[in-house]
């Protein structure tokens, strides 16, 4: 994508509880990825949605808005806590 070939886009940081006492902030798509691998159910339709909007975002074709509230539904939607901020 024009523009953005010297590095991420970022995204308005989301930050969810990763274990009983650490939180994780991301705020790019490859993080967002990593964590919904590392914390949500590949079979859940928040899962799929969510990392369809992580591979869109990375190809220009949705919002950073967009992808982050389909990342926060799908963390929501596995039963991981998330600080909005």
């Amino acid at each position: 994508m024009a523009g953005h070939a010297s590095g991420l886009r970022t995204i308005r940081p989301v930050s969810y509880q990763e274990t009983d006492s650490r939180f994780r902030t991301v705020n790019d798509a490859n993080g967002m990825g990593r964590a919904l691998m590392e914390q949500c159910d590949p079979a859940d339709p928040a899962y799929r949605q969510a990392a369809g909007s992580c591979i869109a975002f990375a190809e220009g074709t949705v919002t950073p808005e967009q992808v982050r509230a389909d990342f926060i539904q799908a963390l929501t939607s596995a039963g991981v806590f998330v600080r909005e901020g």
